[in-house]
């Protein structure tokens, strides 16, 4: 029996392309929606089946799929009660780092 270990950022990636792929089969919209897909990214990962998501991710490696939002600082920073209805006014962009 072979055992893969996968590193905390294959990890994570295979979790949401997990999480995308299960989405996506039973509310497109709203999955699209929540993870900011455009609809020939989501045509591609409502195709692929679980084994080639395992292989995606192996084989991207410690590259992250996923960036933090520009402004995950502020939502952390904001009061509780705050967060949610902050995130949903201010839509997920993405963190230019390095830009």
């Amino acid at each position: 029996m072979s055992h893969v270990t996968l590193t905390d950022v294959e990890w994570i990636n295979l979790n949401v392309l997990a999480v995308i792929h299960a989405g996506l089969q039973h509310d497109r919209a709203s999955t699209c929606c929540k993870f900011a897909l455009d609809t020939t990214q989501a045509d591609y990962l409502r195709g692929l089946s679980l084994e080639e998501l395992w292989s995606l991710v192996i084989h991207i490696g410690n590259t992250t799929l996923f960036p933090p939002r520009a402004d995950l600082v502020t939502l952390l920073s904001t009061p509780r009660p705050l967060a949610g209805p902050l995130a949903l006014v201010h839509p997920p962009t993405p963190n230019n780092i390095g830009r």
